[in-house]
């Protein structure tokens, strides 16, 4: 199949690249070729398809659930692998199925059925399901920030759940907890272990902020939600989050979150090389029902808004085509550097290779656009699934 893209994005890459025709081979970029200014009109008329933009596909770091399909205690591997075909379907090529606080038993099930799927995957060497490992988001967390994150299941850690975390079949494990309820010494050895520590949920100082990080944790967990918020006298946790350059930060850019001027400060104060696009999606997302069951609670969705009876967020129904096109559209940011924040900067935080990379020989993981910036076509390990 030959693809003639009017815009691409390449590996390494500061800007698109112009005039490029892909061909595909089976799973794999056969030919990546530039072509002259001369030869696009025949270029065109030569291709299978015709677009304006082709980029990688994004990679979601912050997935709860989506098509009616919360991750709880009966999780099993067909509802992991159903989430991620529905989060495909809005070109999402890879995701962190993510565990909202619950009891010891949820965590274990989640870590036996992702280790399951993944193991899948390596057996036939492909990334089929779409499954880089898993986050934990919580339970060690503060409950003055919990948001909607049960109280009754928040707690220090124990060394059997420490254990579960740590599992080494569990491919890429991100791990959100609040930095005054565990020690130093314990993070420290968790990205010892492989584990990429993110703070989140957390009332912590800047001091208690610093000390997380200088232990190894790299990163924050949906920058402004759930954290200390940046005071004069105490910079909190969204100060340390701001001031440290050289960390990561995951945001959803759904419009209710967090406000477009506080996006584009972020953005000026992180950059597209450390900010991250995520969804924090929940059943909603990509399912009709407006009303949906959360533990002993319901979640209802207002337009894209979600929320629980006393009227908290409570998380998403976002994909990340919409926050790609809000972060462009809304807060005003080139669309490369969008691209960049949900295609690249999530695979560098976990320290993982660019799999989704436009190169020769890859296989083909990436999404095609047309002039209005809708999906004309999404590609998975070269299985086209939009």
């Amino acid at each position: 199949m030959r693809i003639f893209a009017e815009h691409v994005y390449l590996p390494k890459a500061q800007a698109w690249h112009k005039d490029v025709v892909l061909t595909l081979f089976g799973p794999h970029i056969q030919t990546v070729e530039h072509i002259p200014s001369c030869d696009v009109n025949e270029n065109k008329q030569m291709a299978d398809m015709v677009c304006h933009y082709v980029y990688p596909n994004y990679v979601d770091l912050q997935v709860n659930g989506g098509g009616g399909i919360l991750f709880t205690e009966h999780t099993n591997s067909t509802d992991i692998k159903q989430v991620s075909r529905v989060h495909a379907s809005s070109g999402t090529g890879a995701m962190l199925p993510t565990l909202i606080t619950h009891h010891q038993a949820a965590m274990e099930n989640m870590a036996d059925m992702i280790a399951s799927v993944i193991a899948e995957q390596a057996e036939s060497q492909r990334l089929s399901s779409g499954i880089l490992g898993v986050h934990f988001e919580g339970p060690w967390l503060s409950k003055v920030k919990k948001g909607i994150h049960l109280e009754a299941h928040i707690r220090a850690p124990s060394d059997v759940e420490l254990a579960c975390v740590t599992r080494q079949d569990l491919g890429q494990v991100l791990l959100t907890l609040a930095p005054e309820t565990v020690p130093v010494d314990v993070i420290a050895d968790l990205v010892k272990q492989g584990v990429t520590v993110a703070l989140g949920h957390s009332n912590a100082t800047v001091e208690q902020t610093l000390a997380a990080l200088a232990a190894g944790a790299s990163g924050f967990t949906h920058l402004y939600n759930a954290m200390s918020g940046l005071q004069g006298r105490n910079p909190g946790v969204l100060g340390a989050a701001l001031g440290e350059s050289d960390t990561f930060a995951g945001i959803i850019a759904d419009g209710h979150h967090v406000s477009p001027y506080a996006i584009k400060l972020a953005y000026q104060n992180k950059g597209s090389d450390k900010l991250v696009l995520v969804t924090d999606a929940m059943a909603h997302a990509g399912y009709a029902a407006d009303v949906l069951p959360y533990f002993a609670t319901e979640i209802t969705r207002q337009g894209n808004r979600l929320t629980t009876p006393d009227g908290a967020l409570a998380g998403s129904c976002l994909t990340m085509h919409e926050a790609v096109l809000y972060m462009h559209e809304i807060v005003g940011i080139e669309l490369f550097e969008c691209v960049k924040m949900a295609a690249s900067t999530p695979l560098d935080w976990l320290g993982v290779p660019h799999f989704n990379g436009i190169k020769e020989g890859h296989r083909a993981n990436f999404i095609a656009l047309d002039s209005e910036l809708a999906i004309q076509a999404h590609w998975c390990e070269g299985r086209e699934v939009v």
